[in-house]
């Protein structure tokens, strides 16, 4: 009788106790802790955070435990804690998606290091992104501007199955302006010295794969859909509207213009002709040389600038020579005509008398 009269008044202790909280399963099957008016399923109030913890007594390597989603009997999603590591206490965080082939798996993880991954569960950095073939890594875009008007996109460059060129794609939305991928780099405004003379505010390094200089392939391409425009190469050549270039550090295929050009310093300057040992070809020589060839004597013929291209520097050389050449022949000519002059006064004198 006593024990009875214990248990019922423990029973009215409790039933007291529980009247005194405000924790309440209401008649709409809403559960309240820390309020009698739930508004959803199970809703907590408190004065401070609120906190929700999971514990199990199991020490096993894997899933801890788990919140699952679960719509008409059908599991659509998960957050999913696991233990990654048999002693310690070193976890991961999963969330599992119900994809559209109807299988829920893992499609975003945080790893025990800190590492994020988006469709790969070995993330490998901070943030790894893997998608299917054709379609983007990352994109952004602002809410105020429609998505296929203006976006910066990190994609594959390639649709072939098992290749992968990375490929960031930009398109602007500037009422007309001509923008389309803006790139801008910020540095100190310092003159480059010692190790840093490779320096600048907007760097692009192009190196093999094993981590060494490139010897034969293109260094840096500059395209319009497909067209070549500028050619970096690796032997620190450039091809403008070219991709060989022919062994010169400039190579240009179309006109172009300068307000200065300087030559450095060109070693055989023809002023070797004024020398009283040259041996200047009497005309004679040159002529019988024009009959021949059709050009004059060491200048390269029609046929061989058509072929092998102008060498300017060594054109003007040329040109030079030939023209102190002429000065020559026209100081003799000049010798010749006054000694002539000088000839017929003589005459017209002996004339006279």
């Amino acid at each position: 009788m006593i024990k009875h009269i214990f248990l019922i008044a423990a029973m009215a202790c409790g039933h007291m106790a529980l009247g005194q909280t405000s924790n309440r399963f209401d008649s709409t099957g809403n559960a309240g802790i820390g309020t009698k008016t739930p508004s959803q399923r199970l809703e907590i109030l408190t004065n401070g955070a609120s906190n929700l913890q999971l514990t199990n007594n199991w020490d096993v390597l894997g899933a801890v435990g788990a919140v699952k989603f679960n719509m008409a009997g059908t599991e659509v999603g998960a957050i999913e804690a696991e233990r990654t590591v048999a002693t310690g206490r070193l976890s991961a965080l999963k969330f599992f998606v119900r994809s559209g082939s109807g299988v829920t798996g893992e499609a975003m993880g945080i790893t025990q290091d800190a590492n994020v991954g988006i469709g790969t569960t070995t993330p490998l950095a901070r943030l790894h992104i893997t998608g299917p073939q054709g379609t983007p890594s990352a994109k952004f875009t602002v809410t105020s501007v429609p998505e296929a008007d203006a976006f910066l996109s990190f994609e594959n460059g390639t649709n072939t199955t098992g290749h992968y060129i990375p490929s960031i794609r930009g398109r602007c939305s500037a009422g007309g302006r001509p923008f389309g991928l803006y790139l801008t780099g910020e540095a100190e405004d310092v003159t480059p010295s010692g190790i840093e003379a490779f320096a600048g505010a907007i760097i692009l390094d192009g190196r093999s794969k094993n981590a060494s200089k490139l010897n034969s392939n293109n260094v840096v391409m500059i395209n319009s859909f497909g067209q070549n425009l500028v050619a970096f190469k690796a032997d620190g050549s450039v091809g403008i509207g070219a991709t060989d270039t022919k062994g010169y550090k400039l190579a240009v295929n179309g006109n172009a213009i300068f307000t200065k050009v300087k030559v450095e310093p060109f070693a055989g300057w023809p002023d070797y002709v004024f020398e009283e040992d040259y041996a200047l070809p009497s005309l004679a020589v040159v002529e019988k040389y024009i009959n021949e060839h059709k050009h004059l004597p060491d200048m390269p013929s029609a046929q061989e600038v058509q072929k092998e291209g102008l060498d300017i520097g060594e054109m003007n050389k040329q040109l030079l020579q030939k023209v102190e050449e002429l000065t020559l022949y026209i100081i003799q000519l000049k010798k010749d005509s006054e000694a002539q002059k000088q000839m017929i006064q003589e005459l017209q004198s002996i004339i006279k008398k």
